[in-house]
């Protein structure tokens, strides 16, 4: 890397290995001390609590909100084709558990609280879909009215679901944010609980088309429809979907949050940028530009690519960031760069336990755990230059 220092005069411990608690602390200096790693941070003071908890409330009032108004729209349609209904349930649960893993296991260094992704699953799933409904319907009468029935029927999808969707997935990452500020801390994190936001919203429209589907073709063959469905809507087009563009939207929101909600021009730019991408996309995806099997092909790959280079920017400068930041970690406690380094990925964290004894794994672990958390916020500071 080409942050690179020399290793610490002070002898490493044994292997190399991440030390005992029972060993003593050193400091940059080499000296021994007895004071334990400090811990990452502190609990929210009671100032911070009051909003968490009023945006909490927000969550799950809108949250139920959106589902009823889903539950009202689609009842009707599951009980007459109940069978088909749970045929495409069951289906997109499949996709929804592996989804949910993979996109959880693509963060770096480790995979975000289980707790605050199903929640973010949630919202996609509930709020989002619901007030959509409602935010579409508006926004699509007034472009019938304005450009007539022709123009709504061609246009009326592309400008209308791109900005009312996108804003509306990309409020629950930026509630979540404000609820737990450790699970967003930047860029990384809005990557990842946005995507799962846009997994959830994905299943919920996915489950919906089914179900029209099945209406337009007159109940006649629902379990063909069904199926019709998912190949088309999972496995063509699954890749750039909702997921996608929430991912780089959700990207936005963790550069504010990096920034204390506070960017400067450049990272305000940037922020900026993400949004508008997510919505250019998506509008792309839905207009009536190259239309076709391979049409929609190529507007799938294309949102699958932005996301997929806004990931590995992302992920590349978060991986150096905290790899940087344990190396430091490391050089204070007397570890040697390479051990402290190899503490960034779930790999190495074993790696470095199996040459622990088992009494002592627990103890241990629990200060990596600490090491990389306290690497990770560090990682995650974009309010001031990060040390080079």
């Amino acid at each position: 890397m080409s942050h690179a220092r020399p290793e610490p005069e002070i002898t490493s411990h044994k292997g190399a290995r991440v030390p005992s608690p029972r060993d003593a602390v050193r400091g940059p200096e080499g000296t021994a001390g007895t004071e334990p790693l400090p811990a990452p941070h502190e609990g929210p003071s009671r100032p911070q609590r009051l909003p968490r908890l009023v945006t909490a409330i927000v969550f799950g009032l809108l949250c139920l909100a959106g589902f009823a108004i889903m539950a009202n729209g689609l009842l009707g349609s599951v009980l007459v084709f109940f069978g088909e209904a749970v045929l495409s349930a069951l289906m997109l649960t499949v996709v929804g558990v592996v989804g949910f893993w993979v996109l959880r296991r693509i963060r770096p260094v480790r995979s975000p609280s289980a707790t605050f992704s199903f929640l973010a699953l949630v919202w996609g799933m509930t709020a989002a879909v619901g007030l959509a409904l409602v935010a579409n319907d508006n926004l699509s009468a007034i472009w019938n009215t304005l450009g007539g029935l022709s123009f709504g029927g061609a246009w009326g999808a592309a400008l209308t679901a791109p900005l009312n969707e996108e804003l509306l997935k990309v409020i629950g990452v930026v509630l979540i944010a404000v609820i737990a500020p450790r699970v967003v801390r930047g860029p990384m994190d809005g990557f990842v609980i946005g995507s799962l936001v846009g997994l959830g919203f994905q299943l919920v429209e996915d489950f919906t088309y089914s179900m029209n589907v099945i209406a337009m073709q007159g109940g006649l063959d629902g379990t063909a429809a069904v199926v019709q469905t998912f190949l088309l809507r999972v496995v063509l087009t699954g890749l750039g979907s909702h997921w996608a563009m929430t991912a780089v939207a959700g990207t936005a929101v963790g550069l504010m949050v990096a920034s204390g909600w506070r960017p400067g021009r450049r990272h305000g730019l940037r922020a900026a940028l993400l949004l508008l991408t997510a919505i250019g996309v998506h509008w792309f995806f839905d207009s009536p530009i190259i239309e076709g099997f391979v049409g929609v092909l190529l507007k799938s790959l294309l949102a699958f690519l932005a996301a997929v280079i806004v990931y590995f920017v992302v992920r590349h400068t978060y991986r150096s960031r905290v790899r940087r930041a344990l190396a430091e970690e490391g050089e204070e406690l007397g570890m040697r760069r390479s051990a402290a380094m190899s503490l960034a990925n779930r790999r190495g964290r074993r790696g470095e336990l199996r040459h622990v004894a088992h009494p002592e794994r627990p103890a241990v672990e629990r200060r990596q755990e600490r090491m990389v958390e306290f690497a990770e916020d560090r990682a995650s500071e974009y309010r001031v230059p990060f040390r080079e």
